[in-house]
């Protein structure tokens, strides 16, 4: 969580414990410890999903963006691509 704000910064909100529903312009709903909504604004349209994800002895990341068809789209090269290459860039991940 702390490696995104860093990397993301002030203008991205970081929501540990929370997860993206399919409604169209949905707020983030309670989720698991392992899930963490990142997204700009009121979160409704600009949004992905990060969930960690534990596997025998390793972490796997999984980033879903958020948002239907064209919000989807823009998302999948907006912000859940900046996600992923934040946490990539990492130290320690």
């Amino acid at each position: 969580m702390q490696a995104l704000r860093d990397g993301l910064g002030p203008d991205y909100n970081v929501l540990p414990g929370m997860r993206l529903t399919r409604a169209p312009f949905a707020e983030p709903v309670p989720g698991t410890p392992d899930t963490i909504v990142v997204g700009t604004g009121n979160n409704r349209v600009r949004r992905a999903q990060v969930s960690i994800i534990h596997n025998s002895g390793e972490t796997q990341l999984s980033i879903i963006p958020g948002g239907l068809i064209s919000d989807f789209v823009l998302n999948a090269v907006g912000i859940a691509r900046k996600t992923r290459r934040v946490l990539a860039d990492a130290p320690g991940l």
